[in-house]
């Protein structure tokens, strides 16, 4: 038996997990959203809330409105084609919805064929089967995120862009980190490590790939305004105006404070989510973005003094310095992650998984489960939970940055896989 035919055989195998996987959450989600309503307040963040969030806002077009002109929109440009393209195909709600989860299933399908690819044309199909298996373990455990949300077109866009930049295709990683910027922002941080490397060599790189990143987003950015006029400018204002997510590092460490004191933190439901109230969270909110600076500054520095010889470690670090420090921690941002965290190497990857395992077993405890409406109503012991899903974050945020590579340093390719050409 041929490697191509038992790498084709493991890629197809993982597919078919997923299919099961989205359509059984399909089919439990009737039974999730009674049982967490029993709980308390369940309607904003629900998969059938999110799906029709989406397809009001598809409908909307169909309307003859624009986007941004017409009505708020608080997506970047390139998001907006995600929800019109299922509405196209359908013309009812529920139609819609399956609809919108097959054009998901398609970019997962994408970030398997990605992850069975990652190690180039030599790795051993044991190491394949056990990516796309921590890959597919992270996909079961946050499920109805993933069927529900539009997080895994990001991902891809993001996951592709970092194989490709360091895989000798600098220019393709820089336009789909540019895309991806104009979807989610989220993909942009990937070209931090890779001004790194860039610069360090400028004399072959020639800054390829950051030219063509900074092109995408410059030229993305004017459509955005061709389009949207001025009022893109209040799409921008709405996430810069928003508070403390009551999920975030922040959010979770004032709740913690408060059942220590005996106070209980006022929460308000705003920007469709729940936030710390203004009086507790307004000063620590203004502390979220330089953070998050600061982190990935971190994770530049430390790509740098490590050699730059390993791209993935970095490259997890990076998305993961996004997701931790801002002001916002939405559980579906975790789904940003699944690959980059799957394709870790050596004994520092092995740890990485796991923690990661953890920080998504206490997501799920949140989502669909009923801890997020505990912690609103100020019980202990989600709260403490809440507190130690973020701890795991920042712990693994720790590692990936400061724990010294293992082996021998890899100097032809910044991401360590010297095959991982894509043909």
């Amino acid at each position: 038996m041929t490697r191509g035919f038992k790498l084709a055989a493991c890629t197809l195998s993982a597919i078919a997990v997923h299919a099961l996987i989205f359509v059984g959450t399909h089919a439990g989600l009737s039974a999730a959203n009674a049982a967490l309503k029993a709980y308390g307040p369940a309607d904003v963040g629900s998969v059938e809330w999110s799906h029709r969030y989406y397809y009001d806002y598809a409908s909307a077009a169909l309307a003859g409105k624009v986007p941004y002109r017409d009505f708020a929109f608080e997506y970047p440009v390139l998001s907006y084609p995600l929800f019109l393209i299922p509405r196209l195909l359908v013309s009812d709600f529920e139609s819609y919805r399956y609809a919108f989860m097959a054009e998901m299933f398609l970019f997962d399908v994408a970030a398997i064929v990605l992850i069975a690819r990652h190690g180039g044309e030599n790795e051993r199909i044991a190491m394949v089967a056990r990516r796309l298996g921590w890959y597919t373990l992270y996909c079961f455990l946050l499920a109805p995120l993933v069927i529900g949300r539009f997080e895994l077109a990001p991902m891809v866009l993001a996951f592709a862009a970092a194989r490709w930049w360091f895989s000798d295709r600098a220019i393709l990683g820089g336009i789909t980190a540019g895309l991806g910027t104009l979807m989610k922002i989220l993909p942009g941080v990937v070209a931090a490590p890779a001004l790194v490397w860039e610069a360090s060599r400028l004399r072959t790189t020639r800054a390829r790939g950051m030219t063509a990143f900074l092109g995408t987003v410059a030229a993305g950015v004017a459509c955005w305004f061709l389009l949207g006029g001025t009022q893109v400018l209040e799409s921008l204002n709405y996430h810069a105006a928003r508070g403390l997510e009551v999920e975030s590092l922040f959010g979770g460490a004032l709740f913690l404070v408060g059942t220590i004191t005996g106070a209980k933190v006022p929460w308000i439901l705003n920007y469709n989510a729940y936030h710390v109230a203004s009086a507790w969270g307004e000063k620590l909110a203004i502390l979220a973005f330089p953070l998050q600076a600061v982190a990935l500054l971190a994770v530049m520095w430390g790509f740098r003094r490590s050699g730059m010889a390993d791209g993935p470690r970095f490259l997890a670090a990076a998305v993961l310095s996004f997701i931790v420090f801002g002001k916002v921690l939405s559980p579906q941002y975790l789904i940003w992650l699944f690959p980059f965290v799957a394709v870790l190497d050596d004994r520092t990857g092995s740890v990485a998984r796991k923690i990661f395992l953890l920080a998504c077993l206490t997501t799920t405890i949140f989502y669909p489960g009923p801890g997020f409406a505990m912690v609103l109503k100020h019980q202990a012991g989600p709260i403490l939970l809440l507190n130690l899903r973020n701890v795991l974050l920042v712990w693994l945020f720790a590692m990936l940055v400061y724990c010294p590579r293992e082996g021998l340093r890899l100097e032809k390719h910044p991401a360590g896989i010297e095959n991982a050409v894509v043909p």
